[in-house]
């Protein structure tokens, strides 16, 4: 699983996604940098509209696609249309300019696309539990769902340290970016969040782990003995955490006005464009030798 997918994906025309790379990282990570969401959010949709939930309505518009199975449904839905037409039968999105087979980074930029992840997932929980401690009826069904990586990563991170002897990088400007960006989020419109919270723990699982794999077996080895990531390990079938969680979700936005849901749905496009920009730190092509002299 290719880490493809945000959350997961090629959402984005321009490749941002966890399936594809960015086709122009350098021009995504300048537009990050800008604090302005719109303004990435179109730059991962260069040349068209961003895409939005209200596009995803029936012809008779009383009902989005997905609706009568579920809120989660609906959430997927309207991800899988900003897949990669290669990625998936529902995808409208052209392919990525640089393909995951293409991918060459090297284990400093794995090791910062670690570190980047557990900024990420590390601020969601932290968030996410000090809500629940609080009682928030919103983000108590998230806490312990068996998904979190924060633990995972911080293992991983201190392999590539004290046996690898790497100096552990800081989380670069696009994580803080992310950050900021649900921070604030969560201030203005908690129930939007769950939109990023699902797609980003949801990609993971999926077209992460492909990513993952892929990662490993090019920079680690592939051997029986090759280094595996606690990143991509869960504690129990990840399957059943995946229903388990889908449940919850559901049943936490059965009583949502539509407004608050289209809302949520709405945020797709930015969740995507966001964790392309932590995945960038993976969508390299192979460095050129230098010319001989």
């Amino acid at each position: 699983m290719v880490f493809v997918t945000s959350a997961g994906i090629a959402a984005a025309r321009s490749g941002c996604s966890w399936f594809g790379a960015a086709r122009s990282p350098a021009a995504l990570r300048r537009t990050v940098c800008s604090r302005r969401p719109q303004q990435l959010l179109a730059s991962a949709y260069p040349g068209s509209r961003p895409p939005h939930a209200h596009e995803a309505v029936h012809h008779d518009g009383a009902h989005r696609p997905g609706e009568r199975k579920g809120f989660v449904q609906e959430m997927r839905v309207v991800a899988m249309r900003l897949h990669t037409k290669d990625q998936a039968r529902e995808g409208k999105q052209e392919e990525s300019a640089l393909p995951i087979t293409e991918w060459r980074p090297t284990r400093a930029d794995f090791l910062q696309f670690l570190v980047d992840s557990k900024a990420v997932y590390d601020f969601m929980e932290g968030y996410v539990a000090g809500e629940a401690s609080k009682g928030n009826p919103l983000f108590k069904p998230f806490v312990n769902t068996g998904l979190e990586r924060g633990q995972a990563l911080a293992s991983d991170i201190a392999w590539f340290r004290d046996e690898l002897g790497y100096q552990v990088p800081e989380p670069t400007e696009a994580a803080q970016r992310y950050i900021d960006y649900l921070r604030g989020l969560f201030e203005r419109s908690p129930e939007a969040v769950l939109c990023h919270w699902y797609n980003y723990y949801f990609a993971h699982t999926a077209g992460g782990r492909m990513i993952g794999r892929n990662m490993e077996n090019m920079l680690f080895g592939d051997g029986p003995n090759a280094k595996r990531f606690e990143f991509y390990k869960w504690e129990r079938d990840v399957k059943q955490i995946l229903d388990e969680v889908r449940e919850r979700i559901d049943e936490v936005a059965k009583d949502w006005p539509r407004e608050v849901k289209d809302a949520c749905l709405n945020e797709t496009g930015l969740a995507f464009a966001y964790s392309g920009t932590i995945l960038n730190n993976l969508a390299k092509r192979a460095e050129e030798p230098a010319p001989a002299s």
